[in-house]
């Protein structure tokens, strides 16, 4: 099985060429896009992603192509793991986090591709015949020189500021519901000390200090739990913070967007 996540686009040519690569050099294999609409360039999100489809499926090659740095100094990596699967990507802190959640037993850096391949596409000249390779049976060894795994980039995750009443954390996604998924989880909102039906309020967050638009929220378990078009702040599938309007959007109803921070907070009527 060879699983694929890219930021190139639902439906882009250049997904239809990792496909096309993968067919050709291993018919049969069974190939999964596990995500094409990374934004491009987020290697950040596309880390978290991937660590945490991988898992569910941790036999498979995992090939992964968010690549702003392509054409480089950046390394192009291939990990062995230790349940048999393997991933396959430029080591940018991409892969790292899911070799850490997977195990990494063993890491080569790439040989490049031929003498004067377009230094533009690694996913289709590099990345995806080393994808096929391994699916087919090779060695990792064969396919370039060991590094010890250890070495592995990963990308900036910095932690959420806690206190009493209070959490800040950065904005990692938004999916197409408008729900906005914040860089903490389930024991950084109990520290805080929020508990399922507190009152709080939610409010972009710039330069460390909530803005002046602060939106009313509840926290709940699920999007039910809230009233419609309420505002809840919850523990989303993959175990992160998440602020979302039931049958509404967040991100439309705050003006936010991925990169800003929310702050959430005990709720005081004006």
């Amino acid at each position: 099985m060879i699983t694929l996540l890219t930021d190139f686009g639902a439906g882009s040519e250049y997904v239809g060429a990792l496909h096309l690569v993968l067919a050709a050099s291993c018919p049969g294999r069974e190939r999964i896009d596990l995500a094409h609409d990374i934004p491009p360039g987020d290697v950040r999100l596309g880390a978290l992603t991937l660590a945490r489809l991988a898992p569910l499926l941790p036999a498979a090659v995992h090939l992964a192509v968010v690549d702003p740095g392509v054409g480089g100094d950046r390394r192009a990596a291939a990990v062995a793991l230790v349940g048999g699967g393997a991933l396959v990507g430029p080591d940018n802190g991409l892969l790292g986090p899911a070799a850490l959640a997977l195990g990494a037993a063993e890491a080569v850096a790439l040989h490049p591709p031929a003498p004067g391949t377009p230094a533009t596409f690694h996913g289709r000249d590099l990345f995806a015949p080393a994808a096929a390779r391994l699916a087919a049976g090779e060695r990792l060894g064969d396919l370039g020189v060991p590094f010890d795994p250890a070495e592995l980039l990963a990308p900036d995750l910095p932690d959420p500021r806690v206190a009493a009443g209070e959490l800040t954390a950065p904005i990692v996604a938004i999916d197409r519901f408008g729900n906005l998924q914040l860089l903490a989880g389930r024991a950084d909102l109990d520290a805080a000390g929020f508990t399922a039906g507190d009152r709080i309020h939610a409010a972009v967050s710039h330069h460390g200090v909530a803005g002046d638009r602060r939106h009313p929220a509840t926290v709940c378990r699920a999007f039910t739990d809230a009233a419609h078009k309420g505002m809840l702040v919850h523990i989303d599938s993959h175990g992160m913070v998440a602020v979302a309007v039931n049958g509404g959007s967040a991100a439309q109803r705050m003006g936010a967007t991925a990169g800003q921070a929310v702050t959430l907070g005990r709720w005081t009527p004006s």
